[in-house]
């Protein structure tokens, strides 16, 4: 059997039906193999990156793994920024790139480059991969295609890369002779970690909950392991637990339960925050409480509340909190197992969840304007978007104040969910995501949410959106500006604010011409029932949506300050009174 072959063969039996790239010399086996697997198709994108981006999105719609193959070289190193991407958001994907015949890689360190587009890309990703390796043995393939989709899926889930030779590639091989991993020591220590929890370390948490008056759920992105399960819901409806959620975790909890209280962290809605900043007692569930959630002083982060810190990664643990409780398990096994350890034991949070309720009421994240204003309150209008896009819409988001937006104000009923580059904060992805979320669940209204900047890092995907006829529904949120750079540099007083200086847009009606999308523009509350038509079509459509160049995040972070404490402050004595000072 050709090798080639036998790689596509294993990836289709791993329920991969698509696969992301672009062509090269380099795999040129591997394409032709991978057109031979009834049921595997190839979608051809028009930069690596975008492929890349693509597969992480499919495997977060998908619940599976994502695939994305590239040649050897720029091939290889143009997915790099997408292979950070699914490392960082912890998404199971696994990169293939093509590489020069073995006998052509250099042997000598010195010398910068043997060949043609020869790269390096193993040693260049090894810190962004959790396994990345150049399979010189064609006897070793069965084994190292194993071992990457086990360890891309296994614990933290991640980013593998297999580099594939092309003598490699065309190699035959004895499907029968191959050695596996699943034989290996390696494989076998692996199998029995995070199997079962410290049961004292359980009690004592059930003592903690007990103990507390002012309990708040954290959900992050660890939560996506039981998204689709009904873990969450059941466990705060038992207990009548308020849910936050990181950016990650928006999604795991339906907002129109009652139990969800908001987006927390520099850009969070206020009342999320206050409910975090109140609490006495924080149960983070899969999430690494990065700055952007606890505000860059953490020692005033939930100061007044003891922490109990879930994760799988015990890297994570008491990493930025240190007297946190520590539980290194999957946060599925964790819910199934302080439930049950619960018991029939009654909580009574419902005062505490009041409060909460009307903080929200108070401070609304989006203000309702009349139809004959002359411009667009980006929170007015995409929460009114949430409301008209259907509850089984996937919605993906881009980087910028259009992410810190929908945040804030979009309404995640039903079954709707958000994919978001969200640890490495990469411009660019909303719109190859949208593509690689529509093959994994093409029965699901795609949404892609975007700024002009963003749009224009991946712009020449529109020609697949084409192509694939793909009925995603593109928003371009245009303020002209890279809006949140020039927010950060208002903010610390720099002077040279480059992202408005230096910053231009083309006419996206005659970009979306050319390239046959219908485009629809809004430029006030007048034009939202322009919504409607675009949405219901089965076909590409492109919104612009005009903004003031000046508009801005709010609430935003102020510098210094806890992270409740957003701009634009509140009165000092409105603040105090909420906490109490």
């Amino acid at each position: 059997m050709k090798l080639s072959d036998y790689v596509m063969k294993f990836i289709f039996e791993k329920n991969v039906k698509y696969i992301f790239g672009y062509q090269g010399g380099s795999i040129a086996h591997l394409i032709d193999s991978l057109h031979k697997v009834e049921g595997l198709t190839y979608i051809q994108n028009y930069h690596e990156q975008a492929s890349s981006f693509s597969a992480d999105a499919y495997a977060r719609a998908s619940a599976g793994i994502g695939v994305a193959i590239a040649t050897s070289g720029p091939g290889a190193t143009n997915l790099i920024t997408g292979i950070a991407n699914a490392y960082f958001d912890s998404v199971p994907c696994l990169f293939i790139t093509g590489q020069v015949s073995t006998h052509l890689i250099k042997t000598n360190d010195a010398i910068r480059q043997q060949s043609f587009q020869e790269t390096d890309i193993v040693s260049i990703v090894k810190p962004i991969t959790k396994f990345a390796e150049t399979i010189l043995a064609p006897e070793k393939i069965r084994f190292y295609l194993e071992k990457a989709v086990f360890w891309a899926q296994s614990g933290r889930p991640g980013a593998v890369l297999l580099d594939i030779p092309h003598n490699v590639q065309a190699s035959e091989i004895d499907p029968q002779t191959l050695e596996s991993f699943f034989d290996s020591d390696e494989y076998k220590s692996e199998e029995v970690k995070h199997s079962r929890l410290d049961q004292e370390t359980v009690r004592q948490i059930v003592a903690m909950l007990t103990e507390a008056k002012r309990p708040v759920v954290l959900a992050g992105g660890g939560m996506s392991s039981v998204r689709g399960t009904d873990l969450l819901k059941t466990f705060v409806h038992t207990y009548d637990l308020p849910v936050v959620g990181s950016l990650m975790g928006l999604d795991v909890l339906d907002h129109n339960d009652e139990h969800f209280c908001g987006f927390i962290g520099s850009y969070g809605n206020r009342y999320a925050n206050f409910a975090v900043a109140k609490s006495d007692l924080l149960l983070v569930l899969g999430s690494r409480l990065d700055e952007r959630q606890t505000g860059s002083n953490r020692t005033l982060f939930a100061k007044g509340a003891r922490i109990i810190h879930v994760d799988i990664d015990p890297h994570e643990l008491n990493h930025h909190f240190p007297a946190a409780v520590p539980v290194c398990s999957d946060v599925g096994l964790f819910l199934k197992t302080l439930t049950a350890e619960i018991g029939d034991r009654s909580f009574n949070n419902r005062v505490w969840l009041e409060s909460i309720h009307r903080w929200k009421v108070k401070y609304p994240s989006y203000l309702t304007h009349e139809p004959n204003i002359d411009f667009v309150d980006p929170n007015e209008f995409l929460h009114v978007l949430s409301t008209q896009v259907s509850n089984k819409a996937t919605v993906c988001l881009d980087v910028g104040q259009n992410q810190m937006w929908v945040a804030q104000s979009f309404f995640l009923s039903g079954d709707k969910r958000f994919l978001s580059s969200s640890g490495h904060g990469a411009m660019g992805y909303s719109l190859p995501a949208g593509i690689g979320a529509h093959f994994a669940a093409p029965d699901r209204q795609t949404i892609c949410i975007m700024g002009d900047g963003g749009v224009q890092m991946n712009l020449q995907e529109l020609q697949t959106v084409y192509r694939e006829n793909i009925p995603l529904k593109i928003f371009v949120m245009n303020n002209q500006s890279l809006g949140l750079i020039r927010d950060l540099h208002e903010n610390y007083s720099y002077k040279n604010i480059g992202s408005v200086e230096g910053y231009t847009n083309p006419d996206f009606k005659k970009i979306a011409n050319a390239f046959k999308i219908a485009y629809t523009k809004i430029s006030s509350p007048r034009d939202f029932e322009k919504l409607d038509r675009g949405l219901k079509t089965r076909k590409p459509h492109f919104f612009e949506v005009m903004l003031s160049p000046h508009s801005q995040v709010i609430p935003g972070p102020a510098p210094r300050r806890a992270v409740e404490d957003q701009l634009p402050l509140l009165d000092r004595d409105e603040y105090n009174q909420i906490f109490e000072l």
